[in-house]
C-alpha cells in the first residue's frame, strides 16, 4: 500500500517522540545498586546492642556499659528511663551522631540482682549535690545519692540508720533516717579552742580543710624514739587543758584510713612533747564565712569539738 508523503512525516515524528520518552525514563530510573546502597547507609546509622544500664546522668542523658565500654547517651524525645534500675541488662537502639549517641529505644532484658545493706553511723554532711559522707565505726564512707533518696532533712552530726547498695564506683545511698539528733546543748558546753594554720580550701558548702602544726604532750607509754623527723605518721589524740595529748603514733609508708589521722612528724620538742604537722577538716559554724580568705593564706581560728568533726566558730586571715 502506498503511503503519501504527509502521512510518512507524521509517522516519523511520532516514532522519534516515543523513542525520546523511553530514553528519558530509562535515565531517571535508579539502578538496583543505588537502592541497595541507600538502604545499607540507613541501616548503618541505626545501631542495636546489648549492655548494662549504669544510671541516669541528668534528665537528658544516661550512662550504659556496652561491651565493656561505658558511654553517655542522649535521650530521644519522649524517652522515659525512670523505671530502669542500675545494673539491669538492657537492649538498646541508638543513632551515632556528633557529640554523643542518641538513644531511640531501650528494653530491659534482665533485672539486676541487687543486695541492699543496712547500717548505722554519724551523718557528717553533704560533699556536693550528689554525694554525702557518713562515719561508720570510725571510718568515713563517701556515698553517691540515689535519685529518690531524701537527704535534705538530715542534720550534720546526727546518728542515722541508712540503706545502700554497691555502685559502679562507690556505694549508693538508698534511704536514711535520723535515729538521734546531735546534742546542741552539750556542744555549747565544749571548750573553745584557738589555733593557727594555712587555709587549704573549701571541701563543700559546709566544710573546709586547714593545714596546721601543733605541739602535743605525750601520753603515758607513748614513745617517739624510733620515729625520724619528717616521717609520715598515723596518730590519734585527745584535746587537753593546756595542749592536745598524743594517745598513739606510728611511722607509716602511706596515709592511713579510718579513725587514725595522717600527718608529718616535725620533731621532738622535749622529753614530754612533740610537734606534728597535719591537715584537718572542719565544719563551718552558723554565720562563719570564708569568702574573703584565699587558698594558701595563713589563718587564725576558733573552734569547738563537734559530734562528727570540729566546728569553726570564727576564722580570719592575717
Amino acid at each position: 500500500m502506498a503511503v503519501d508523503k504527509k502521512t510518512g512525516v507524521i509517522f516519523l515524528v511520532l516514532l522519534i517522540t516515543i523513542l525520546l520518552a523511553g530514553f528519558t525514563a530509562a535515565g531517571c530510573r535508579p539502578e538496583a545498586d543505588d537502592i541497595e546502597t541507600g538502604m545499607e547507609d540507613e541501616q548503618e546509622i541505626s545501631i542495636q546492642a546489648e549492655g548494662k544500664y549504669v544510671g541516669q546522668i541528668d534528665i537528658q542523658s544516661v550512662e550504659i556499659d556496652v561491651e565493656g565500654n561505658t558511654k553517655a547517651f542522649g535521650l530521644a524525645e519522649g524517652m522515659d528511663v525512670s523505671d530502669i534500675k542500675g545494673g539491669a541488662r538492657v537492649s538498646v537502639t541508638y543513632l551515632e551522631q556528633e557529640g554523643r549517641p542518641l538513644l531511640k529505644a531501650i528494653e530491659v532484658i534482665e533485672e539486676p540482682v541487687e543486695e541492699v545493706f543496712q547500717d548505722e553511723g554519724i551523718y557528717v554532711g553533704r560533699i556536693d549535690s550528689r554525694s554525702v559522707e557518713i562515719e561508720v565505726d570510725g571510718e568515713f564512707m563517701v556515698l553517691a545519692i540515689e535519685w529518690e533518696a531524701e537527704v535534705e532533712g538530715l542534720i550534720d552530726g546526727s546518728i542515722i540508720a541508712f540503706t545502700y547498695r554497691e555502685g559502679e564506683h562507690r556505694p549508693v545511698l538508698l534511704s536514711a533516717e535520723i535515729i538521734e539528733e546531735p546534742d546542741h546543748e552539750e556542744a555549747d558546753k565544749n571548750e573553745i579552742i584557738e589555733g593557727e594554720g594555712v587555709f587549704i580550701g573549701q571541701i563543700d558548702s559546709q566544710s573546709l580543710e586547714l593545714s596546721r602544726s601543733r605541739a602535743f604532750a605525750l601520753a603515758e607509754g607513748v614513745s617517739v624514739d624510733d620515729i625520724a623527723d619528717g616521717a609520715k605518721i598515723a596518730f590519734t589524740y585527745t584535746e587537753g587543758t593546756d595542749r592536745p595529748v598524743l594517745d598513739y603514733i606510728e611511722e607509716v609508708e602511706s596515709p592511713p584510713e579510718g579513725a587514725v589521722m595522717p600527718g608529718r612528724f616535725v620533731g621532738q620538742i622535749d622529753s614530754h612533747s612533740v610537734e606534728i604537722e597535719y591537715e584537718q577538716a572542719f565544719s563551718l559554724g552558723e554565720g562563719v564565712g570564708i569568702e574573703s580568705i584565699e587558698e594558701g593564706s595563713k589563718v587564725v581560728f576558733k573552734y569547738q569539738e563537734g559530734p562528727a568533726r570540729p566546728v569553726l566558730i570564727s576564722i580570719s586571715s592575717f
